[in-house]
């Protein structure tokens, strides 16, 4: 992993992880493009997506020059409800999810091009991770793979491969089907079912990143951690409609936004025992977030609008106590009159008080492309 250091030239590594949460991606390309406007988007050497945040992560990793393909990517229309959503009938009964995996499929099919995949490999051949994570539904477990290192072996198989795997990063267990994946292990050949990373993690920072190489710690002392989370950290009471779409779409919510918490704990310790510092930003729950099934081209739009327009007033990146609570304030039904998660008070720094070091101990699978 020295590859890494030698990518920064120098410079202190820059980390950026991107959480999952279905339509709350918005705000994750929201705040990249912001960041691009601003001036001021750091030089990502390892970029790690989970879920919908999987699927931004090329562009993060190319960098200010590939927002205009994101922008076009986030504009085609298989992400409207209607069409990434789609039930299909009567056969919902004997199959493994609620909405067909065709407009997901088609839609990411339609950014991954051999352009894209090429110039992910021209970067990772400088050293850069790309790294994102999906959940192996047969041994219940995280898979991380290194899209620079599927990129680099050329050609249209290694496009379709990196496509099925942010296919199945995406693809939430139960609402869109399971992907599976053609691998090798020695002589063996057989299928993987592979689904939504956010099954088993919210994002990638700690340990993950510092053990993808045989268990080899990555030396990253000094260096900066960006986490953008795509959902909240805390929220706003509401009444669930007593609906099939609402309740899992509640659901997904908790879950996610108490497993971010958790796994925002574990990368602010991972970053004290490093030497490195540690921004992030979330939706703040006084946003009027429809959840992760929210995929409707207007509220899309505010989403990205806000993340957009904190990111470029320098209002996107913030600390965890300033977050914490933050749900007891008034929810607003308007994007342009709330304040951006920076903006709240940041007179004290992030520190956990108990006890993580088991989590340090665990070594995840690197899936070997």
């Amino acid at each position: 992993m020295e590859a890494v250091r030698a990518s920064a030239q120098g410079s202190p590594v820059n980390v950026l992880a991107l959480s999952g949460g279905g339509a709350g991606g918005s705000f994750g390309a929201g705040a990249l493009v912001g960041m691009s406007r601003r001036g001021d988007r750091p030089t990502f050497h390892i970029v790690t997506g989970v879920s919908v945040g999987a699927l931004l992560a090329p562009f993060a990793f190319l960098g200010s020059d590939w927002d205009p393909q994101m922008l076009e990517a986030l504009s085609d229309p298989h992400i409207r409800k209607k069409r990434l959503l789609h039930v299909g009938g009567p056969a919902i009964l004997f199959r493994s999810s609620v909405y067909a995996g065709g407009s997901l499929r088609a839609f990411v099919d339609g950014f991954v091009t051999q352009h894209l995949v090429d110039a992910v490999a021209g970067e990772a051949a400088r050293g850069r991770l790309l790294l994102v994570a999906t959940t192996d539904l047969d041994k219940a477990e995280t898979v991380i793979w290194d899209l620079g290192a599927i990129a680099a072996q050329g050609g249209e198989q290694a496009r379709t491969l990196f496509r099925d795997v942010l296919v199945a990063s995406a693809s939430i267990p139960g609402i869109f089907p399971p992907v599976l994946i053609h691998v090798r292990d020695g002589a063996r050949e057989y299928d993987e079912m592979h689904v939504d990373g956010g099954t088993t993690t919210p994002f990638l920072v700690a340990p993950e990143i510092s053990q993808v190489d045989a268990g080899r710690a990555l030396d990253l002392h000094g260096g900066k951690i960006y986490v953008l989370v795509n959902g909240s950290l805390s929220a706003s009471p509401i009444t669930t409609p007593d609906r099939a779409l609402p309740v899992i779409s509640r659901g997904f919510s908790a879950s996610s936004m108490h497993g971010s918490r958790k796994t925002v704990e574990l990368a602010a310790e991972f970053a004290r025992r490093n030497g490195m510092e540690l921004e992030f930003s979330s939706i703040p729950a006084s946003y009027p977030y429809r959840g992760p099934l929210g995929f409707e081209t207007e509220e899309v739009r505010r989403l990205f609008e806000y993340g957009e327009r904190c990111a470029e007033t320098g209002g996107l990146w913030t600390r965890l106590e300033a977050t914490v609570g933050e749900g007891r304030r008034t929810r607003t039904n308007s994007a342009s009159e709330l304040t951006c998660p920076g903006a709240a008070d940041e007179s004290s720094r992030f520190t956990v008080a108990s006890s993580v070091d088991a989590a340090f101990s665990a070594k995840p699978t690197l899936a070997e492309p």
